[in-house]
């Protein structure tokens, strides 16, 4: 994959100027030079062959709708970025991780929305301020793929919210073939349901691995492990 580099008619004041590669069929990987601090309201969108992108460590700034509807399939994003604004990565359907590891980083409604297959990530922030119910099952999700690097008040939050929608949980995560969320939820023997049900529809949905999970869950239940 050859990869592109950011030239400086694209840049003015440390910002990918705005809309810069709109819709640019040609880019397949971009790497943003060290410097850019800002990237451009819509400066990726639609770049439906763009998969890899390389961010420096001098970004703060992600503008609204930047990289939606993009190809992108990881964004590994710096620890001083400030803001991502609505809709930054909004339907990317190819993007499976993101990493956002600052803890002040503001992080706008729907940044990742409609990213269906964002299986793995972790968002320091834990969740972003305001969040709506759908944002809620997102951002649970992505903590159940690790749950380990979260804090305390975040982890309370994740686990509240399976206790009150695991149908919602399980329903999702056995559509998408969401293993990364399944294993973290079985490790920590969060599921108060019916385990026999989720193992049928897993069956059904032939998500094998999440079905071997289910099903170590539900022996260790009966062996007295864990209570469910």
């Amino acid at each position: 994959m050859e990869r592109f580099e950011i030239g400086e008619d694209k840049i003015r004041n440390g910002r990918i100027i705005e809309g810069s590669f709109a819709e640019d069929l040609s880019l397949s990987s971009v790497i943003i030079p060290e410097g850019v601090t800002d990237i451009g309201e819509i400066a990726f969108y639609g770049c439906a062959n763009l998969k890899e992108v390389v961010f420096p460590s001098s970004l703060r700034y992600i503008r609204e709708e930047a990289f939606g509807d993009s190809a992108i399939t990881e964004a590994i994003l710096p620890a001083g970025l400030e803001l991502i604004e609505e809709k930054a990565f909004f339907s990317c359907e190819h993007l499976r991780k993101a990493e956002v590891p600052g803890r002040s980083t503001v992080v706008g409604s729907d940044a990742f929305g409609c990213c269906d297959n964002l299986h793995e990530g972790y968002i320091a922030c834990g969740y972003p301020e305001k969040t709506r119910h759908h944002e809620e099952l997102q951002y649970t999700l992505l903590w159940c793929s690790c749950p380990d690097r979260h804090t305390p008040e975040t982890s309370k939050r994740a686990e509240a919210f399976i206790h009150s929608y695991e149908d919602l949980i399980m329903e999702w995560i056995i559509k998408h073939n969401n293993v990364p969320a399944m294993s973290g939820i079985a490790g920590r023997g969060l599921l108060r349901g019916n385990t026999g049900s989720y193992i049928t529809a897993s069956n059904l949905a032939g998500t094998n691995e999440i079905t071997a999970l289910l099903m170590s869950m539900k022996g260790h239940a009966e062996e007295g492990e864990f209570e469910l």
